[in-house]
This record gives structure tokens, C-alpha cells and sequence, in this order.
């Protein structure tokens, strides 16, 4: 027990050490622009590298399940790795398990059912990974949506085409989810895609009711020919409100997530209460009179 003890107290010692120096968003970002000025040829990852010497292995897999699957989950994620770095993803994380593993004393007696155990959740733990992000991602997407509709309608109602505040909003609009996807839409637009193709994509990738109802509302404006800028309006009026009772919904969900912890620490003040007189109550000495030391006896004499 002691050893897991300093072992995560190691682990968690150095992942904060490497979060505090890793730089924010925004220098990350300048860092990336001049990386691709000064070198515009892109050096190939880590990760590439690995997956293409890997590559041999995992083509000889039965993965007809596995590439049906994932890719359309790491598409909602927003990942864009490949298919065979994903899988090399899995499987370092797995490898990586069976290490904590032995280090954990596996070494001196080997199981080879809790080293496979460890195996398995070390490959899983990367699809955890993308179902979070999925979660997140479409918060953040309900979330922002509104604000892209209310945008688009000023630049639609200022006298712009659809097309110039997409790429507007793409340009200008902060760093986020729908900005991405918007950007994929304008790009696939831009190289002969029709509009509706291209908004039904966005929609399949985020499979989010935000989204879908976004991508529905301009489809029908670009099918039935009707105004956009009204279209716009009740749109964002609707997504709101929408976002106004997903918000009353979780408000109402906050009480019943708080009575669990609040449970559990009645629970320990409880045992940190009574548990010396419980003691006493086992040992039977909760009626007895207080023992008198040797000075306090003297003294009485």
C-alpha cells in the first residue's frame, strides 16, 4: 500500500510539473504559425512514426468491426488522427498498463489474469478518453451555436452572402468546436460541395440536436429559397430557449448530485463524533468513573 501511495504521489508530482510548463493556447498557437512559416515541410509526429512501424503488425488484425466503429467516433470527438495511430494509441496505453503492473509487484508473482485485466483497461482507456471529449464537445457546441447564429444574422442583414460570413465568422469567431467544424464546412463548400451536402456532413459529424437543427434550418433556406436573415432569427430565438431549459434542467439536477457527498461527509463527521464512544461502549467503560492519576489521588489525600 505504501508503494501504490508513492507511486501516485510520484506520478502526480510530475504531471503537474509538466502542466506548469507546457505553454497556453495562445503561445501554442503563435509557435505553431511559425513552425509552418520558417519550416513549411511538416515533420512527421511521434505517434505517425510509431503507427508506421507498426503498421505491418496491425494490417494483419481482423479490424472489420474496429474501422466501422471508431472513425466515426473520433469524427465526433474531433480527433483527426488515423485509423492505425489511434490503434497504436491503444496499444501503448495497454503496454503501458502491464508495466504499471509489474511495478506494482507482478514481477515476483506473475498472474496472468490481472496482468490482462490491466491490458484491457490500459486498451479501453483511450475510448474513455474520446466518449469524454464527445461529451464536452457538444456542451461546448450547444453552448457557442447561439452566438454563431446571432452573428450570422448581422452579417447576413449587413448584406453579406452566406458564403462571406461563414468565412467571416470562421476568420473572426474564437478559438472552439463550432469554429473547426464551420471551417470544414466553408472548405468543403469552396471545392464544389453543395451547400446542403456539406451542412448534412457537419451535422453526421456532430450528431448533436444543437447541430442538427442548425444544419436542417439552412438546408430547407437553400432548398425552399426563403430569407435567410428570418430564418436566422427564429433560429437563434429557438436555440435560446433551448439552452435557457438545458439550463434549468441541470440547476434542478444540482441538489440531488450534492446530497451524495454531503451523505458521505455526515457519514465520516459521524464516525469522528460517536466513534470514541462507541469504543468506550464495546470496552465497557462508558459508565465507569474517570481513572484518577497518582498526583490527583495525592492531592485528594
Amino acid at each position: 500500500m505504501m508503494l501504490i501511495t508513492l507511486s501516485m504521489m510520484v506520478f502526480l508530482s510530475v504531471a503537474s510539473l509538466a502542466w506548469a510548463m507546457l505553454p497556453d493556447a495562445s503561445r501554442r498557437a503563435v509557435r505553431r504559425r511559425l513552425y509552418t512559416e520558417v519550416s513549411p515541410v511538416s515533420r512527421p509526429s511521434l505517434l505517425s512514426r510509431i503507427a508506421s512501424r507498426l503498421e505491418p503488425v496491425n494490417r494483419r488484425l481482423p479490424l472489420a468491426w474496429y474501422t466501422k466503429r471508431i472513425p466515426p467516433v473520433m469524427e465526433s470527438a474531433g480527433v483527426r488522427l488515423s485509423l492505425l495511430e489511434f490503434l497504436s494509441c491503444q496499444e501503448m496505453t495497454a503496454v503501458g498498463a502491464a508495466m504499471v503492473y509489474f511495478a506494482l509487484g507482478g514481477k515476483s508473482q506473475l498472474n496472468v489474469a490481472w496482468l490482462g485485466l490491466f491490458a484491457v483497461i490500459g486498451f479501453i482507456i483511450p475510448i474513455v478518453w474520446l466518449q469524454n471529449r464527445i461529451k464536452t464537445r457538444r456542451l461546448t457546441i450547444s453552448r457557442d451555436l447561439p452566438e454563431v447564429a446571432d452573428l450570422l444574422n448581422l452579417c447576413v442583414g449587413a448584406g453579406s452572402d452566406f458564403m462571406t460570413a461563414l468565412g467571416r465568422i470562421v476568420k473572426e469567431f474564437r478559438p472552439c468546436p463550432v469554429r473547426e467544424e464551420l471551417g470544414i464546412v466553408l472548405q468543403e463548400i469552396r471545392m464544389g460541395k453543395r451547400r446542403r451536402d456539406a451542412l448534412r456532413a457537419f451535422s453526421d459529424r456532430l450528431k448533436c440536436p444543437e447541430a442538427s437543427t442548425f444544419a436542417r434550418t439552412l438546408i430547407q433556406v437553400d432548398r425552399m429559397g426563403t430569407g435567410l436573415t428570418e430564418a436566422l432569427e427564429v433560429l437563434s430565438e429557438d436555440m435560446r430557449i433551448q439552452r435557457f431549459n438545458w439550463a434549468e434542467r441541470f440547476a434542478q439536477q444540482a441538489p440531488m448530485k450534492m446530497l451524495i457527498p454531503l451523505v458521505f461527509s455526515l457519514g465520516a463527521a459521524m464516525i469522528i463524533v460517536a466513534g470514541p464512544i462507541l469504543i468506550k461502549f464495546l470496552k465497557g467503560d462508558l459508565m465507569s468513573p474517570p481513572r484518577m492519576s497518582a498526583t490527583s489521588a495525592a492531592q485528594t489525600q
